[in-house]
């Protein structure tokens, strides 16, 4: 009887198999684990470039909507300037064309703008703005906040706002 070594025994054999077998059936488990992990990785990374599409298409479509707000602001004082314009050459030709003393001519004129055809003083009006009497008075803006102390965003220099009835100076 020749003793065998007890590694070589078909029990020690059926366990090394047994283990090696385990050890495949771990590695198939982790290998179908990896795709998952990987598919949720690229989802979420999917997810954060949409997300961060969606912020600057936002944020984009933010700034064309104050700027078209802007712009037609803009273009509503420059309607109103125009109309304003376009009804005090009205008044003055239909003042200049009746035959009234020129006293009441001027009195006609000044109810709109205090002396623009003296050019030294202007009252501001209801709704003007600095963009509105500069173009009625044209004089710029910047002159004539010089001249009366004012900020270029239409302030006094006590912080208060340019208001209806205050005269400016023009020269």
């Amino acid at each position: 009887m020749s003793t065998k070594e007890p590694w070589n025994n078909e029990i020690y054999r059926a366990m090394k198999e047994e283990s090696t077998e385990m050890k495949r059936h771990d590695r198939g488990r982790d290998e179908s684990k990896r795709p998952l992990t990987t598919r949720f990785l690229t989802f979420l990374v999917i997810l954060m470039f949409i997300l961060v599409g969606l912020a600057i298409g936002f944020i984009l479509w933010n700034n064309q909507v104050r700027n078209t707000a802007s712009i037609a602001k803009s273009f509503h004082q420059s309607s109103s300037v125009a109309k304003t314009e376009e009804s005090t050459s009205q008044a003055t030709a239909s003042s200049s064309t009746e035959a009234t003393p020129p006293a009441s001519s001027s009195t006609v004129a000044s109810s709109s703008s205090s002396s623009v055809e003296s050019g030294t003083t202007y009252t501001i009006a209801t709704g003007d703005y600095p963009s509105t009497i500069a173009a009625k008075t044209g004089i710029p803006w910047a002159t004539i906040a010089s001249l009366n102390g004012i900020t270029a965003d239409g302030y006094n220099a006590d912080g208060s706002a340019i208001h209806a009835g205050q005269v400016l100076k023009l020269k």
